[in-house]
């Protein structure tokens, strides 16, 4: 598998980001716990950041599961299958009927 390739423009916005976002949580926690050394602070905060990330992905990758289930099972849509039934539309179509429009 062949790694993408990653311009050092954008790797550095992502790392300039990352350290904004763990600064944000670090510094007033810094204020709330003045006992924890900083460094304990950062490790936290990035390690909380990477769980948030991770949380993230894994979300992502079970909607999009379940949307190819929905779709190999014989479902139109999968963003309708919350629905009680066919859009509308789609049942007008199927019995070879126009929508006017309104």
């Amino acid at each position: 598998m062949r790694l993408p390739n990653i311009q050092p423009v954008l790797l550095g916005k992502l790392l300039l980001a990352i350290a904004a976002i763990v600064a944000l949580v670090a510094l007033p926690l810094r204020a709330l716990l003045p006992g924890l050394p900083l460094s304990y602070l950062v490790f936290y905060g990035v390690a909380g950041l990477a769980g948030v990330l991770m949380l993230l992905v894994v979300g992502t990758v079970c909607s999009l599961q379940l949307s190819q289930l929905i779709l190999r099972m014989g479902g139109t849509d999968a963003q309708w299958f919350w629905f009680s039934g066919e859009p509308p539309g789609l049942v007008a179509l199927r019995a070879g009927k126009t929508m006017n429009a309104k």
